[in-house]
């Protein structure tokens, strides 16, 4: 199953094992996500929610059907390309939340929004960026970086937080992947910008951004 593919790839990059499949969670159905969706939530094709109480947490994930459809008859992690890239990227959102969801939990780390989707926006570039290297396709970290970060767009009925929310997230993940571009073309078996990738994982949002802007 793709979704569970790409968990399992996070996993393994980050040295971050989680028990929980990702499928056991999921919704496809978006009256059921809109349901249970606490007031003024977005309308996305993917969002994770998230009730907490006492020290039990319960994790839904949704991720648009039709989305889901079109990679089951598009593979990504066959052939990743212009046609399927967009709902590749949805995909590995959902999963990249719910990931980091579950392994700062397992350690009772909280969790801000920001930082959740500040490191959404970094798995999505280097999962891109791996996945067209392992097809043998030029990996031009640059077109991918344009693709996420400068050709982005937003709902225009986003609340006035979710907006400048995601705009902090695309501005400080721009600048952090903008490094890792630089580390791949200095870093030829990749160890280093590995484990630069698993240091960063586990920093609080704070720590974060205060890596990123000491790196320029």
């Amino acid at each position: 199953m793709l979704l569970t593919q790409l968990q399992q790839q996070l996993s393994r990059l980050y040295e971050t094992p989680n028990q929980y499949d990702i499928y056991d969670f999921l919704i496809t159905d978006q009256e059921l996500a809109d349901a249970i969706s606490p007031p003024g939530c977005s309308a996305n094709d993917e969002r994770v929610l998230v009730s907490q109480s006492h020290e039990h947490l319960d994790i839904s994930v949704y991720v648009d059907g039709s989305t889901l459809a079109h990679l089951a008859n598009d593979d990504p992690l066959e052939i990743l390309h212009d046609g399927n890239l967009n709902a590749f990227m949805l995909a590995i959102e959902g999963v990249s939340h719910f990931q980091y969801l579950c392994w700062n939990a397992g350690f009772d780390k909280s969790v801000t929004l920001l930082e959740l989707e500040l490191q959404a926006e970094v798995d999505k570039y280097v999962t891109a960026i791996s996945l067209f290297s392992a097809q043998g396709n030029a990996a031009d970290a640059s077109a991918v970086h344009t693709h996420l970060f400068d050709k982005v767009s937003y709902r225009s009925d986003l609340a006035p937080e979710e907006r400048a929310r995601y705009c902090d997230a695309n501005h400080y993940a721009a600048k952090y992947c903008r490094l890792l571009s630089e580390h791949f073309l200095r870093d030829a078996n990749h160890v280093n910008t590995l484990n630069e990738l698993r240091r960063f994982y586990r920093l609080t949002q704070n720590e974060k951004i205060r890596r990123i802007e000491q790196s320029h």
